[in-house]
This record gives structure tokens, sequence and C-alpha cells, in this order.
């Protein structure tokens, strides 16, 4: 049983990096896929992470509507903000801005110490939630497999991140142009999280019909459920998360620098947003059946998802579930791990380099040095985080 999962594991990491190359190809059906506007949007899901797969229902079978603000934010960004996010890629875009660190940066004149002081924050914020993602790939390997350890494969993870982030990450110099191959794997990733959790959703309503009775939704719509949306709590979460939606480093990177479009913000518009709000809409019915079926039984809050999957017997939905709570640790982790290594390498090491060698005319060299030294920061960043 083991063995069959690490071998479903590494199938689909090989499958991951197959239409990663795929998507770096020049044929016309390639190049006319990775160019949709649908996977731009789609790649914008990354801002769904592991916790969003498992901690946000276990978070909604304790608190209820608490869990909304992390969606609500985005989703109100996107639908009203759309001409801030609109001026804010067409800025980026004229000023060649590589990452969150050099757009601040640039606000205040290109001073570098402030693009060293943002890069260090992300680095500090950033590297204990990879660590978290990992953790999340071993606690789903554990729990389906019944293991006592899963240092095993969090290590082969690991691997298969670096070694995917180096190839497909560091290929060009310029890290502003477009990345085919890796959008369209992080669009599909985020197909692959928002079918599983729909699926584990539409087990757990049925498998409740069969075994309760009453209104469903009960828990979430009495008095004091309902009185959270006036909460200071509820607000100033929201707040944050809509901030986060443009804050974040890698949800920066892949909004701003790899808009092959400003078109397809209008597409991202409400493809984004209706993604958001359909995994909004699941978490509280996961969570509503998790809570009834698994009464009584010592079982986390947080691994619903899983456990209703395994409740239902099914393969096909325990094989969806697995690959789509790897899906949204990968996903996360790849492109953090690029954008820290780009403002790492941009603002903290090539700089120090510059300043003790002095400019050289050699671009070629250049470039070398540059891809080797973010290959080196890739593969640090992941050792740390694990």
């Amino acid at each position: 049983m083991v063995f069959g999962w690490v071998t479903l594991a590494v199938l689909y990491l090989f499958l991951l990096f197959s239409l990663a190359s795929w998507g770096e190809k020049n044929s016309p059906t390639a190049r006319a896929l990775t160019s949709h506007p649908a996977i731009y949007s789609l790649a914008l899901a990354i801002y769904c992470t592991a916790w969003t797969f498992f901690g946000m229902v276990g978070q909604a079978s304790r608190d209820t509507w608490i869990y909304l603000p992390i969606m609500l934010g985005p989703i109100l960004v996107y639908v009203l903000g759309y001409k801030f996010i609109y001026k804010l890629t067409l800025v980026s875009k004229k000023q060649h801005i590589t990452t969150i660190s050099d757009f601040i940066a640039s606000r205040y004149g290109k001073r570098q110490t402030v693009a060293l002081v943002v890069t260090l924050i992300a680095l500090l914020a950033t590297i204990p939630y990879i660590a978290l993602q990992l953790k999340a790939v071993g606690a789903t390997f554990q729990l389906l497999t019944q293991q006592p350890n899963s240092n095993g494969i969090i290590i082969a993870a690991t691997g298969f991140i670096a070694a995917f982030a180096i190839y497909f990450g560091t290929r060009q110099t310029d890290v502003t142009e477009y990345r085919r191959g890796l959008m369209l794997a992080i669009a599909f990733e985020s197909t692959i999280k928002l079918l599983a959790l729909v699926l584990v959703a539409i087990v757990g309503y049925s498998a409740w019909k069969r075994t309760q009775s009453g209104p469903f939704f009960e828990s979430f719509t009495n008095e004091i459920a309902l009185a959270q949306f006036g909460s200071f709590t509820f607000i100033a979460q929201t707040i944050m998360a809509a901030a986060a939606i443009v804050c974040l480093p890698r949800q920066f990177h892949v909004a701003i620098i790899d808009n092959l479009s400003l078109g397809h913000l209008r597409t991202a518009r409400w493809l984004f947003p209706l993604y958001l709000t359909i995994i909004s809409a699941v978490i509280p019915i996961i969570a509503i059946a998790g809570k009834a079926i698994f009464a009584g039984a010592n079982i986390e809050p947080d691994s619903y998802v899983l456990s209703l999957a395994v409740f239902s017997e099914s393969v096909l939905l325990q094989v969806i579930v697995f690959v789509g709570g790897l899906s949204a640790a990968t996903a996360m982790i790849i492109v953090a791990t690029l954008t820290l290594s780009t403002m790492l390498t941009n603002d903290v090491i090539l700089p120090r380099i510059l300043a003790f060698t002095g400019n050289t005319d050699d671009k070629q060299d250049v470039s070398s040095k540059i891809r080797l030294i973010r290959r080196i920061v890739i593969a640090f960043i992941l050792l740390m985080a694990f």
C-alpha cells in the first residue's frame, strides 16, 4: 500500500514535469493554451495552499464563518478593485519590475536598502510557511498509509520541487519573461485542487443525508454564527486578506510579473473570484459533513477532507484528494521559492558581488553566474524549509 501511494506521487510529479515541458514548446497548440487568459486566472489560485485544502475545513468546523475572510478579501479586490490591479500591472510592466521588493523600492527612488529590508522580511515569513506545506505533504501521506514516519516522502517532494523550480524557473536570466510551462503546470494543479474539494463535498453531503436528519446548514445560519460577519476579527482578517493578494511575494509575481497581457485581467476579474467562491461554498459542506460523520471519533477536523475520502471507500476519490493535497502544497512552494530566490539574488547577493568585483562587459558570463546563483539560492531556501 505504501509503495502504491509513493508510486502515485512519483507518477503525478512526473506528469507535472512533462506538462510543464510541453508548455515550454513553441508548437501552436502549446502557445495557444499557455497564452489563454484562463491559464493566468487559474494560476492565481496558488493563493489556495495546503492550509486551504485542510486547515480551512478545520477552522470552519470549529468557528463557522471565521474561515471566510481569507477568501472574501481577494474576491473583493478583484471584483471591486479591478482598476487598481490594472494600474499596478501597467506600472510594473513599464518600469520592468521583477519582484515586490523591486516595486516597493521603486516607490522610494530605487533605494537598495528598502529592497533589502522587504526581501529579508519576505524570507523570514515565507520559509516557515514553505515548511508547513512540506509538513502537509507528509501528514497526507501518513494519514493514507498509516505509517509513523513520512520523512522519505517529504525528502522526495523537496527534491522534486527543487529540480522543478531550478529547471523551469532559471532557464532565462530575465525573470519578467513569461514562463509558459510553469504557469500551465500551476493552472493544472489549481484545477486538481478545486476538483478534489468539490468531489469530497458531494460525497460528504451524500453521506450526511443517509445518516442524519434536520437542516444541513443549521450551525452556519444560527444567530451566533451570523453575528461573526460584523465582528472586528472578521472585518480585520478580510482587510488583511485583501492586502495579501497583492503583497504576498508569490502572489505579486504570478499576478503582476507573469501577466502576459493586460487583457487577461478582464478574465481574471471574474474567473479567479469564481474559483474562490466555489471553494468558499464547499468548505462548510465538508466541515458539517465531517463533524457529523466523525462525531465521537478521534479525528482532527483539519483532516476531514482526507478522512471523508477514506470513508467513501472510493480509491479514485482517495487518489484525487491525495493528488489535490500534493498540488496545493507543491504549487505554492515552487512559486514562493522562485520568487524568494529572485529577490535574494537581485537585492542581496548581486549588489554585494558587484560591489567587490565591479561590473563586467561579458554579458554571457554574467547571465550564467546569475542563473547559478539563483539555483544555489533555491536549494538553500528549500533546505532551510526542510
